[in-house]
């Protein structure tokens, strides 16, 4: 059977020889627990056809977790403000080179490659699925999710050390590559079965999905890493190996947290009534 460790653990295999690459994977592997938790949410929601108001408040709250692009340019602009404000940089083209390593994680969601804004594939595949766009209502957005979110906003853009910033984009992006290719299979079943798609209709529906799937998040996940190297060379600092393990473990702790309240007790609670 597919797992997220099984999709993300190759991609970390992968990575260059450094301090941070056996950190980084002993620091997933120990939240195995959390990714099984993640799991379990997505296969019961996919298992059959949802109530709407149920599928209202999950793509509500999973999207919260998920775009992300505001916050990679965020921290693209704490970086120029360093410069704007005359922070000791002790290599500017290196930082220039961070810059330029973001930018590439966020082309795509914002049009720059590619044709459709994420955030409109997005709105595309939820509303295709729950059938009205009531979901873009707040109300919608579990607190787990809003705390999830304003956890990453924290530690993205008001965490004084960059190095943080970073971090916690690295695992995101290698956490979402997992994701995004677990569930794909997973959501395809569901909208053929339960939902009588044709395989036209799923592959435009999913394609926020789709397009994220193969190179893309992986190749996301290594622009943070030479983000974070660059950066680090700029301002002479080095990434802390211990904040690797506490970002992995809040990340997926609290990516866990939403998935618990938004897919599994919401998919029980309608079972009871049924």
């Amino acid at each position: 059977m597919n797992s997220l460790l099984a999709i993300i653990n190759p991609v970390l295999d992968s990575m260059p020889e450094s301090h941070l690459k056996p950190a980084l994977r002993d620091a997933f592997v120990a939240q195995r627990r959390h990714f099984e938790t993640i799991e379990a949410g997505f296969r019961a929601l996919t298992a059959r056809r949802q109530d709407p108001e149920m599928l209202r408040t999950f793509f509500a709250s999973w999207a919260q977790t998920n775009n992300s692009a505001t916050t990679v340019a965020g921290i693209g602009n704490r970086m120029t403000l360093l410069v704007h404000k005359g922070a000791d940089v002790a290599d500017e083209r290196a930082m220039l080179g961070a810059l330029a390593s973001l930018d590439r994680i966020i082309d795509e969601d914002l049009a720059v490659t590619g044709k459709v804004l994420h955030a409109q594939l997005f709105y595309d595949m939820a509303t295709g699925i729950v059938g009205d766009d009531d979901w873009l209502s707040q109300r919608y957005v579990h607190p787990t999710a809003r705390a999830f979110k304003a956890w990453k906003d924290a530690n993205s853009l008001r965490e004084h050390d960059l190095t943080i910033a970073l971090l916690t984009t690295i695992a995101h992006e290698i956490y979402t590559h997992g994701e995004v290719e677990f569930i794909l299979p997973l959501f395809e079943r569901w909208l053929g079965e339960s939902y009588e798609r044709t395989h036209a209709e799923t592959l435009r529906t999913l394609a926020w999905i789709g397009v994220h799937c193969g190179p893309t998040e992986k190749n996301h996940f290594f622009h943070a890493l030479d983000a974070l190297e660059r950066y680090t060379t700029a301002m002479g600092v080095r990434a802390d190996l211990a904040a690797v393990e506490t970002i992995v473990a809040s990340y997926l702790a609290q990516k866990a947290a939403v998935m618990q309240a938004v897919a599994l007790d919401q998919v029980g609670a309608l079972e009871v009534l049924r």
